[in-house]
């Protein structure tokens, strides 16, 4: 029976890579190491992982020394004097930080980032940034509002009747289209932009209005993420949403590009125009924010307009966003055993597994690094 470690995250993560619940249905077919009060900060104590199964094991070293499998979010893990056959699993985000890949060029490690998934209908269960995204568009609402001196719905009462507060989401991926639905369902009105033409049928579904900017370059290959757009383009977004902006009471900005800096839409201009007391919730900050103004992991005003960057904003409801990672990883698991079993890959694996035996061998992280 293989032995599964599940590490304690650190760097203010709080999710954990397997609950209890998790442990309770693979522990028919594996032993499980969870590091000690790895799930303390979800919500989920280690008397919770005992009771379903799990070993708790205070000395990291030793999971490492013991685990088949290593399961951890984006923890720094040394395997520098690890002895046996390790595959780790991750969702560390490799195409924005090649430096992440280092610590597994180890000659015993097969490392996988589940950030790579295909968008497949197999690979769905399995989609920790879908997770992570869904939170996250989720939390920033809740975040925008909570800063914001004003409620979402329209309030009638004896002094009289307030407006609803209006909503502007950058981006209509996953977290964009949680935010939106989140959003209405808090009596909001809600606007919405994004340059791929098709997600404007998702948004007027949620009850927001699309804000439609024609030009928007589109790749049918890209797996249907958007693609970087060109200055002018960006330009034309830029002046449309200003129109907008200066009315509303919060924007949560979304919009990525994988792989590249997040597209700025949000100018320091759009910011100085906009409500006093209105926020800005950019999930973007990490690889750049979409306000010129945002700063990742910290949140500042500007002309008493706050803004907020954070691109983790999934922790601040760790327990729930775990519950779906822990879901995500524990089907990847048993995906990676049954094909290690008859000694074959599938479409997964191949597009995850970034090292094999420590050499790198993931197509378009190898090309990216030979073009510098």
């Amino acid at each position: 029976m293989k032995t599964i470690g599940v590490l304690k995250e650190s760097n203010g993560v709080s999710v954990v890579t397997l609950t209890p619940f998790n442990v309770e249905k693979l522990k028919q077919l594996y032993s499980i190491i969870i590091e000690e009060d790895a799930g303390v900060l979800a919500g989920f104590n280690d008397r919770e992982y005992e009771q379903s199964g799990a070993k708790i094991e205070s000395q990291r070293e030793r999971i490492l020394e013991d685990a088949d499998i290593v399961l951890t979010h984006s923890a720094r893990v040394d395997l520098t004097n690890n002895k046996k056959k390790t595959v780790v699993v991750g969702s560390y985000n490799v195409l924005d930080d090649y430096s992440s890949i280092l610590q597994f060029r180890h000659p015993l490690i097969d490392f996988y980032t589940l950030t790579l998934l295909p968008r497949t209908t197999k690979a769905q269960s399995m989609d920790v940034l879908s997770s992570m995204a869904a939170m996250s568009g989720y939390q920033a609402v809740m975040t925008g509002f909570n800063k914001l001196s004003a409620i979402a719905p329209m309030l009638s009462s004896a002094g009289g009747t307030l407006p609803p507060s209006k909503v502007l989401v950058l981006g209509a991926g996953v977290a964009g289209l949680q935010a939106i639905a989140t959003a209405k369902r808090l009596g909001a009105i809600v606007y919405a932009f994004d340059v791929r033409k098709q997600t404007k049928t998702e948004v007027e579904s949620l009850g927001a209005k699309f804000i439609e900017i024609s030009g928007a370059k589109e790749d049918t290959e890209s797996g249907g993420y958007a693609i970087e757009q060109d200055e002018d383009f960006t330009r034309k977004v830029q002046a449309s949403i200003a129109t907008y902006s200066n009315e509303m009471d919060l924007i949560i900005a979304t919009a990525r590009i994988p792989g590249k800096a997040a597209p700025k839409l949000i100018t320091k201009a759009m910011v100085r125009e906009m409500k006093l007391g209105s926020v800005i919730v950019d999930l973007a900050a990490d690889t750049g924010g979409n306000c010129a103004e945002t700063v990742n992991k910290g949140e500042h005003q500007l002309d008493n307009v706050l803004i907020i960057g954070d691109a983790q904003i999934f922790n601040a409801v760790a327990r729930s966003t775990s519950i779906l990672l822990g879901n995500n990883y524990a089907t990847f698991v048993q995906n990676l055993q049954a094909h290690e079993s008859t000694q074959t890959k599938d479409a997964i694996l191949e597009a995850t597994q970034i090292t094999e035996n420590g050499q790198l061998v993931h197509e378009q992280l190898l090309a990216e690094i030979n073009s510098y």
